[in-house]
């Protein structure tokens, strides 16, 4: 099911398909230079509460976006990272 970059949740993971229609030619190009391009592997890192940006990763870099950007970023989200799995391992 496809949705936008900014409803993914920390610990998701997600393909990006493709952008809004709405969002602005220099928008995509600047998104795709810093690796948002169609078939990227997209990492929720956090979602700060209070509309603060999200975090993402995309390669080996990270990135915050605002909602207003993030909105207009379509991506089909592939795994959820359970949050035992960011714990120690038990002894």
């Amino acid at each position: 099911m496809t949705s936008s970059l900014w409803d993914m949740r920390a610990g998701e993971t997600a393909c990006l398909v493709a952008y809004d229609e709405r969002l602005d030619i220099r928008y995509r190009t600047r998104l795709r230079e810093l690796g948002f391009h169609p078939g990227a592997r997209v990492v929720c890192v956090r979602t700060p509460r209070f509309g603060a940006p999200h975090v993402y990763r995309v390669g080996t870099s990270i990135f915050s976006l605002e909602d207003s950007l993030a909105r207009h970023v379509l991506v089909e989200v592939s795994d959820r990272v359970a949050n035992t799995t960011l714990s120690a391992p038990a002894a």
